[in-house]
């Protein structure tokens, strides 16, 4: 297949924005709090649509319809807990952390445990950790788009992917990131209505769907337990504890991830930084409903309509396969592509057009997000906040771009070959954050008694566990989905299943906060006079 005008022409409309948006903020970006912040001069709606992009990611405009195609109806509730989720961001961290205004996430852990330096560092290991797997899953995101667009090879299309989002995040920082998000905010959710609505269309509505997704695959529509002989959609969701930990994976985030945190700080007021929250979620809903048709429509719309079908390549699979192997997609990305496979499927450049338009919208709003948060993280906090680096305390501006380049160029390296699927990524990177930073960042806001010695002893305890257990269940047991100790406790296999389901070790959560809990109950206070300022008078 060669590359269709109608879809490049959308793609080359998209770029001109994009970077048009990107060159007219760059004299707006000349000072340091409009680079780090957007000057706390953006409105809600504005804020709410840029939430939506960078927060949803291309692990959901990918990655779910993926999981979807893989794991079948369970994995549904994996929306519902994402949507259900914002709501906990108005009422546990967008006002506070706008009435504290920080400019930077390290700042919090910084005032409220008391320890200036070493307190940046721990809370920002874990977030460059973070930082690095979703600013890699971004551009393979983008790349997959380009590849799509441009019919070239996954390489090329990672290499223009990442020059592209480098080129607007270095001219105009928070700023540029903030109106091009978006703007790519709306153009997500409206690529994915499009898509989801021509599906349905296709079909005859949700009763065709269902129909034919159920004839191409029975399985498909199975909860746990639901199957007399035992069959279920997917091994990981043949048990309850697959769905459970896939609600509670990315339920929590949108309160305690640093690059949705990051921009209640750009907000005009606590008032703005609150309404965002529901314009974000008006903005989200339609779209992971419309991922919802799609990822449910993906396999068997694959095997009945796509030209590649047919000969050697018999089922959705062998065809995802082959078209990563066609184009020197490297990695795990290989059901990554099921999205853009099901649209290239329906034979429609205009709606094909506008899926790229919206796939490279999301990916680029995530990426700049994340490379925002790792920039003033490395080149503000760590040169110089605690580095005491002249040039960098000097020259804010000039290093905060030094690092985006540097970033940008690390993280490229690791897309051409994947570690693992975009969501798998996603999945990481939440665990990392929410059981390290995420538990003491609530806990200080809403608990006297959260302390200093707790949040260090939580960050070392649980940053090391969350990476090893993760990548002990992937390597040895075969998927990170896995609990990593079950061939200890069951090694004969878990209910007919090889081991107990745990998506992304999720039960790090609820582990992580008991401890923090425990330590704090048992260790001293911060001072009242910290407890004042950073606790008692953000509520």
């Amino acid at each position: 297949m060669g590359a269709n005008p109608i879809v490049v022409i959308a793609a080359i409309v998209y770029f001109l924005i994009i970077i048009g948006i990107g060159y007219t903020t760059r004299k707006a970006s000349a000072d340091p709090m409009d680079y780090y912040v957007a000057g706390r001069k953006i409105g809600p709606v504005v804020n709410g649509a840029a939430l939506a992009a960078a927060y949803f990611s291309p692990a959901s405009f990918l990655g779910m319809p993926a999981f979807i195609f893989l794991m079948g109806y369970p994995f549904w509730w994996v929306l519902s807990s994402i949507i259900a989720g914002l709501p906990l961001a108005s009422m546990l961290t967008a006002a506070p952390m706008r009435r504290y205004a920080p400019v930077s996430f390290t700042d919090y852990y910084a005032d409220r445990y008391d320890s200036p330096k070493l307190m940046r560092i721990l809370a920002g290991i874990p977030t460059m950790m973070s930082g690095w797997a979703y600013i890699v899953l971004s551009i393979v995101g983008t790349g997959l788009f380009m590849m799509a667009i441009l019919q070239v090879s996954y390489p090329v299309a990672v290499v223009l992917a990442a020059v592209v989002i480098m080129f607007y995040v270095f001219m105009g920082g928070m700023v540029a990131t903030t109106f091009s998000s978006a703007f790519q905010g709306v153009l997500m959710t409206l690529a994915s209505l499009v898509v989801a609505f021509v599906i349905l269309g296709h079909y005859g509505g949700f009763g065709g769907l269902s129909e034919a997704v159920y004839a191409n695959n029975p399985n498909f529509w199975l909860m746990p337990g639901a199957s007399a002989t035992g069959a279920f959609s997917h091994p990981i969701m043949g048990y309850w504890t697959g769905i459970v930990g896939a609600y509670f994976v990315w339920h929590f985030g949108f309160s305690m991830m640093p690059y949705t945190v990051v921009r209640f700080f750009t907000t005009m007021d606590i008032k703005s930084a609150r309404r965002s929250v529901y314009w974000a979620v008006l903005f989200g809903g339609p779209m992971y409903w419309g991922l919802l048709v799609a990822g449910t429509a993906a396999r068997v719309t694959l095997e009945n309509l796509h030209p590649l079908m047919g000969g050697e390549v018999t089922n959705a699979v062998q065809l995802l396969a082959a078209i990563k192997a066609n184009f020197g997609i490297g990695g795990a990305a290989v059901t990554d592509y099921s999205y853009i496979a099901l649209v290239e499927s329906l034979g429609n450049p205009w709606v094909l057009g506008i899926l790229v338009a919206g796939g490279l919208a999301i990916s680029m709003a995530t990426a700049a997000a994340w490379v925002m948060v790792l920039n003033v993280l490395i080149g503000r906090d760590f040169m110089g906040k605690c580095a005491g680096n002249t040039w960098a305390i000097n020259n804010p501006v000039k290093a905060l771009r030094f690092w985006t380049v540097i970033i940008m160029v690390f993280c490229t390296i690791f897309a051409f070959n994947p570690l693992a699927l975009v969501l798998d990524l996603s999945g990481w990177a939440f665990i990392v954050i929410i059981c390290t930073t995420g538990i003491p960042m609530m806990g200080g806001l809403w608990w006297r008694k959260a302390n200093t010695t707790a949040t260090i002893a939580t960050i070392c305890v649980f940053f090391p566990l969350s990476l090893y257990t993760w990548l002990y269940a992937k390597n040895v047991l075969g998927s990170p989905h896995w609990f990593f100790a079950s061939k200890m406790i069951w090694p004969d296999g878990f209910r007919g299943l090889p081991a107990l389901p745990t998506l992304h070790q999720v039960w790090l959560i609820p582990a992580a906060a008991i401890f923090f809990v425990v330590v704090s109950l048992f260790t001293k206070p911060n001072s009242d006079e910290v407890l004042q300022k950073y606790c008692d008078d953000l509520h």
